[in-house]
């Protein structure tokens, strides 16, 4: 029959202990690249974010700088429409920027506070 430590287990005991040290180590290891797969996945998907939020960046800037080149050089009203294309496409690139968020990875939750030394 079963004692009573073995009935407040939340697991059977095969699950929480391992036989023996080859199938300790096995496991350590299994866990330990599960580990280190999903912060590497979580800074790949990161680094994504901050590539596509760069870019978005310097969609904005060149835009901006067609506005300032056109205000400077031909003032005239004949480019009146291609200035409101120009403040409109703005705008658009201008709201895309702000939808963009970068994920932050806490190594200090993820038990790795040295990740970044």
């Amino acid at each position: 029959m079963a004692g009573n430590n073995d009935l407040k287990l939340k697991r059977p005991l095969e699950d929480v202990y391992v036989p023996t040290p080859e199938e300790a180590f096995g496991k350590a290891k299994l866990e330990t690249q599960l580990h280190y797969r999903a912060m590497l996945a979580m800074q790949k998907e990161q680094l994504d974010a901050i590539i596509l939020t760069n870019e978005a960046e310097g969609e904005v800037k060149a835009i901006r700088a067609k506005l300032e080149l056109l205000d400077k050089l031909i003032p005239s009203y004949a480019m009146k429409s291609d200035k409101e294309n120009l403040e409109s496409e703005l705008r658009l690139a201008e709201a895309r920027m702000a939808d963009m968020k970068v994920p932050v990875i806490d190594c200090f939750k993820l038990g790795e506070p040295n990740v970044y030394d």
